[in-house]
């Protein structure tokens, strides 16, 4: 019981790093404007769980690409072409989880708001 307890113990510590990350941060707001938004339009059930897995969706591809992008830090002593592909490539990969969030969001919204 106490290596499970632990786990949480250190997804919280986690949680904590995550916290002093600008990005993380920026996507954890966004999230939280989109949930008062969903308030306000009054989202129905399914509308709810699609954009709560947008928002988790989002802020999980951060916290893997802030992970991605430490560990090429942390690796890579000097500026390296290779170092910068990998941390653009995990970038990219943020940037298309935030485009079909947003679409998503979008055809959620749109027609709330006409």
């Amino acid at each position: 019981m106490k290596w499970f307890l632990g786990r949480f113990y250190y997804a919280y510590c986690g949680f904590l790093t995550c916290l002093k990350d600008r990005s993380i941060r920026y996507q954890m707001g966004f999230g939280l404007v989109v949930i008062v938004c969903g308030f306000l339009f009054r989202l129905n059930g399914d509308e709810w769980l699609k954009i709560i897995w947008c928002i988790g969706l989002v802020i999980a591809a951060e916290v893997v690409n802030s992970c991605i992008e430490r560990c090429v830090d942390y690796i890579s002593l000097k500026r390296d072409p290779r170092a910068k592909r990998i941390k653009d490539m995990a970038a990219f990969g943020v940037l298309i989880i935030c485009l079909c969030a947003a679409i998503t969001g979008l055809m959620i919204f749109i027609p709330k708001v006409i």
